[in-house]
């Protein structure tokens, strides 16, 4: 006879079903959890064994500039910068209408877009006696070359006629397509006109009433044609012995004479319009900037008493001046003192720092030991925060006299 089957296994085996259904829907979210917390940590790269040495496989932005590693991935909408001497990207957070002081005076040519080349470490050894790669390559020309911009330079190359207002046009226009790496290039290949525009930057009587000053125009258009173009600057090297050795036809003065003088700011009208001669100023400051990427030039620029006039730009007092104190203080920052710039460091300063008290004095205020004096001052009339170029350079003047101290202490010993 078969014993009829006991009721109290029925709820015991309704919560075995009812756990099992709960351990079911319990696993993705704990898989989900444990995922969560794997995203939630950085992905680094590490090329070395030392964790400090790691950064995030994606850029992490801030409010400041921060250099990009060639194998991080950038996010869209991003401020980027590239210094075409170094190659070194820099990017932060974009504010939108926000202009960046390094750039400020000098033409942008939003058409050019750089594209990073891509890593390629088994690329064969170049051989001995291989021709120089030229990054640049060829500058590529309109489909349609401009008229006017050949008529501009042959009215440069004559001189001011009768018309003055078409000699004005002509300089304007000139500025205008400068910018073009074609046509910038072109301006550098004629030495006729580099000289002219030269002589006319040097020229202290090349204001005119009403209109942009010839001197300021000029050095806009040199300014133009050189920026973020080594190839126009080459051109402008090759001829630049005879050039600077060439006497301008208004000053009777050689460019060697007058190129780095026509930065200081009594020959631009100091004192009477400071608006109109601080703008002069830092036009010309912008020309120097870029024919000293040159090592040739640059080391002419220190022989000849260059730094001496640029130290000139930083005395006048007043919120007129500021952009082209800048500009100034800009310029030494990469040239001389920012490795990461393109600056060889060690060609200036040479000298030790003197006292304020002898900065003071007519005798020595352009004394290559007072540009820590005239920095610190506006360092501290402008109440310069952090990333303002005159902090900068007052810190990293502070830290070349030290080093400098060092030196002199171990050479007497």
């Amino acid at each position: 006879m078969t014993r009829p089957r006991s009721t109290t296994h029925l709820p015991m085996m309704l919560a075995i079903v009812f756990a099992l259904i709960v351990c079911i829907f319990a696993t993705p979210s704990i898989a989900q959890d444990s995922s969560s917390d794997k995203a939630a940590k950085p992905d680094l790269i590490c090329h070395t064994s030392n964790p400090d040495e790691c950064y995030p496989r994606v850029f992490q932005p801030t409010d400041e500039f921060q250099t990009v590693h060639n194998d991080q991935e950038l996010p869209n909408g991003l401020h980027v910068r590239l210094n075409i001497w170094t190659g070194q990207k820099e990017a932060k957070i974009n504010v939108p209408g926000e202009t960046d002081p390094s750039l400020e005076g000098l033409p942008i040519d939003q058409a050019v877009v750089v594209v990073d080349p891509e890593q390629q470490p088994d690329a064969p050894k170049i051989p001995r006696g291989a021709p120089e790669y030229e990054p640049v390559g060829k500058v590529k020309g309109p489909e349609h070359e401009s008229v006017h911009f050949y008529e501009g330079l042959k009215m440069l190359k004559s001189g001011v006629t009768k018309n003055d207002k078409a000699f004005d046009d002509a300089l304007e226009g000139l500025e205008d397509l400068s910018h073009d790496l074609y046509y910038g290039l072109k301006v550098a290949e004629d030495s006729d006109a580099i000289k002219a525009l030269l002589c006319l930057m040097s020229d202290q009587r090349a204001a005119t009433d009403g209109a942009i000053p010839r001197d300021q125009q000029a050095a806009a258009i040199l300014a133009g044609a050189m920026q973020n173009n080594p190839t126009a600057l080459k051109e402008v090297v090759k001829v630049w012995p005879q050039l600077v050795d060439s006497k301008c036809p208004n000053t009777g003065e050689s460019l060697r004479q007058s190129i780095y003088s026509s930065v200081i700011p009594a020959r631009n009208g100091h004192g009477t319009d400071d608006q109109q001669a601080a703008a002069r100023v830092k036009s010309k400051v912008a020309v120097i900037n870029g024919l000293i990427k040159d090592s040739i030039i640059r080391a002419e620029f220190l022989k000849d008493g260059g730094m001496a006039s640029l130290l000139r730009v930083l005395m006048p007092e007043g919120k007129a001046w500021a952009g082209a104190q800048r500009k100034a203080g800009q310029l030494v920052l990469d040239n001389f003192m920012d490795e990461d710039m393109g600056a060889v460091l060690g060609q200036w300063p040479t000298i030790p720092r003197l006292s304020d008290e002898q900065c003071r004095t007519r005798e020595s205020e352009t004394a290559e030991g007072c540009w820590d004096y005239h920095v610190g001052r506006i360092m501290k009339a402008s109440k310069a925060g952090k990333g303002d170029w005159s902090r900068e350079l007052n810190n990293r003047l502070a830290s070349v006299r030290k080093e400098q101290s060092k030196r002199r202490a171990h050479e007497e010993l």
